[in-house]
């Protein structure tokens, strides 16, 4: 088995560089080595967390080189020594560019029929696709239109190298100018545009309209990458619960201590966590979607499927069941979650960005739509039939809501989060990140900013 390593030099892609980790570990990459260079963002909790799933080796930069670019040249230079006697291939890569394999099944099937001890590999310029602010998806899904193939920047390279037998220099993106792009095999999808507001908020061109214009090309339509997301998101999935589970734990330290400094962060006081209040739980009212047919997870493909009631294997199928929380008002919110537990990291429902085994949604029985509270736009769910059908929990089921209701009671609040985190005695990763989506813009936005990089985008409440 080939041994392969993806280095990165960043700072300050916190909304993004979970993806990034996840996208190269999905096409193959069997090591990433990544080097934080005094991000501000909450980059370094993400890799942090990232880091306890997969072999990825973090790395701080060096502050006796007082400029950028000297110490990401010392760092790769560094690495690339070392990993001469351990790696079969190594690549450098921006955190704004993600090798792409047109036919290849893995990295190492691609590389298996290359003799050569240096690969070039094009890149190609992706548009925002009419993308204003950043987006809780990944690149590869959102990010979907091109330059055309003969684009000046398309000559720029990034280089699969063997290190063994390389000559030691760091490999030069614009070495091969003279050559015409070959994107036959692969490509670096280059997302030097991304959004426009996250765009003009870094960009140092004194001229960053006309930045904008450049790189803002959305030419040709191509989802060619969409085959990666399905792997892609599992691997997120990992990083963003993990990192959850650590907002947890820092959450109940701050009741515990009763921290004002980070309670006033919250745009809290520490006198209304203690106020006696008489707490309501919610009510929550289970549905199921039809009676001859039913809406239920695959869990051979994790496909959202269509399934007759008479022919309901549960060995292969689990059906999807809508919690509605009946107490609150409309739009309701609500929750789709597989009616046992198993084993699928999150539910992959079109139209939401949610990594969770619970989706939060909202319910507009008057529209007769379903909502996910983290874009504001309609779910397509495929649903058997119109109607919803009230069901009895299982005991089992039912545990599974307590900690919803533990961190909802008395509404979706900051202050009713604390407090339920307080009642929490264990992290519950599904039911805080549902919590957090039912939260006031404002307020999640607080979280968020207080703790950067445990409050990931995709489970942020959609801007009103």
């Amino acid at each position: 088995m080939l041994k392969t390593a993806a280095v990165l030099f960043v700072h300050n892609e916190v909304d993004n560089i979970g993806w990034w980790i996840s996208h190269h570990r999905a096409i193959g990459f069997s090591t990433l080595i990544i080097c934080d260079d005094y991000s501000t963002d909450g980059t370094w909790t993400v890799l942090s967390s990232a880091a306890s799933f997969h072999d990825i080796r973090l790395h701080r930069s060096n502050a006796d080189f007082p400029d950028r670019l000297a110490r990401q040249t010392a760092f790769q230079e560094e690495i690339f020594s070392e990993g001469k006697s351990e790696f079969d291939w190594m690549m450098i890569l921006a955190a704004d560019e993600y090798l792409h394999l047109e036919a290849d099944i893995s990295l190492e099937h691609f590389l298996s029929s290359i003799p050569e001890d240096v690969q070039p590999v094009h890149w190609c310029l992706f548009g925002s696709n009419g993308h204003e602010v950043p987006s809780p998806f990944a690149p590869t899904q959102i990010f979907t239109r091109h330059a055309t193939l003969e684009t000046a920047d398309h000559h720029v390279t990034r280089a699969l190298v063997r290190p063994d037998r390389h000559n030691g220099q760091i490999p030069d993106p614009f070495s091969r100018l003279a050559h015409a792009p070959d994107w036959a095999r692969a490509r670096i999808l280059h997302y030097a545009a991304g959004d426009r507001h996250s765009f003009l908020k870094r960009q140092s061109s004194m001229t960053p309209e006309e930045a904008w214009s450049h790189f803002n090309r959305n030419d040709v339509l191509d989802t060619s990458a969409h085959r990666w997301v399905r792997q892609t998101r599992q691997f997120a999935a990992s990083i963003v619960q993990a990192s959850l589970t650590d907002l947890y734990w820092q959450l109940r330290q701050v009741v515990i201590r009763n921290d004002e400094e980070l309670l006033a962060k919250l745009g809290l006081s520490p006198s209304v966590l203690f106020e006696d209040q008489d707490f309501s739980f919610p009510e929550f009212t289970f549905y199921a979607f039809g009676q001859d047919a039913q809406l239920a997870l695959d869990l051979e493909t994790e496909d959202l499927v269509t399934v007759e009631t008479t022919a309901l294997d549960t060995a292969r199928y689990v059906r999807l069941l809508l919690m509605v929380e009946t107490s609150a008002p409309a739009p309701y919110p609500a929750y789709l979650l597989t009616e046992r537990l198993c084993s699928v990291s999150c539910l992959n429902i079109e139209h939401s960005p949610c990594l969770l085994p619970t989706v939060p949604l909202q319910l507009d029985s008057e529209e007769r739509l379903v909502r996910s509270p983290l874009t504001g736009q309609k779910v397509a769910l495929q649903t058997p039939g119109d109607a919803l059908l009230k069901q009895e929990p299982s005991t089992e089921l039912s545990r599974r809501a307590t900690a919803l209701r533990v961190l909802c009671q008395d509404g979706h609040s900051l202050i009713a989060l604390l407090r339920g985190i307080e009642k929490l005695p264990t992290p519950d990763a599904a039911a805080l990140g549902c919590a957090i989506a039912m939260l006031p813009y404002a307020e999640a936005n607080r979280l968020a900013e207080a703790f950067p990089g445990l409050v990931p985008l995709n489970v942020r409440p959609v801007s009103p």
